[in-house]
């Protein structure tokens, strides 16, 4: 439920704040959930930023070519030397989702480095 709970609130954030600033805001965005919402293991909050960014990063895409006609994406696969458009949407959904993911990553490392427990070593010489 944590899963679906990131996912939801991390792609609606990014949503809304890429509407003011640049892509890259999904970065803080995702530290942000991902240190808010209950701690998890880290892969999972990895998982988590990953799927929230880089469907919305996909769908995103997707609506943008669709309404274009594909005439950008078009020229842009050409230059990259890639044979279909959607090779490129699931590139820019794999790009989006590492940066999401990363994020996510580093505020449950964030979190955790926080609110742990510090047990105290004593060192004897």
């Amino acid at each position: 439920m944590q899963f679906l709970i990131q996912v939801f609130f991390t792609s609606l954030l990014c949503y809304i704040f890429q509407q003011f600033f640049t892509a890259w805001i999904v970065v803080p965005i995702a530290l942000l959930v991902a240190f808010v919402i209950e701690p998890n293991k880290l892969f999972a909050k990895f998982l988590g930023g990953f799927t929230a960014i880089s469907l919305l990063w996909m769908v995103q895409a997707t609506i943008i070519d669709i309404s274009t006609k594909a005439i950008l994406s078009t020229k842009i696969a050409a230059m990259l030397g890639l044979k279909s458009i959607m090779i490129l949407i699931l590139i820019t959904g794999f790009v989006g989702g590492i940066l999401g993911g990363l994020g996510a990553a580093s505020g449950q490392c964030l979190r955790n480095l926080l609110f742990t427990q510090k047990h105290k070593t004593r060192f004897r010489m």
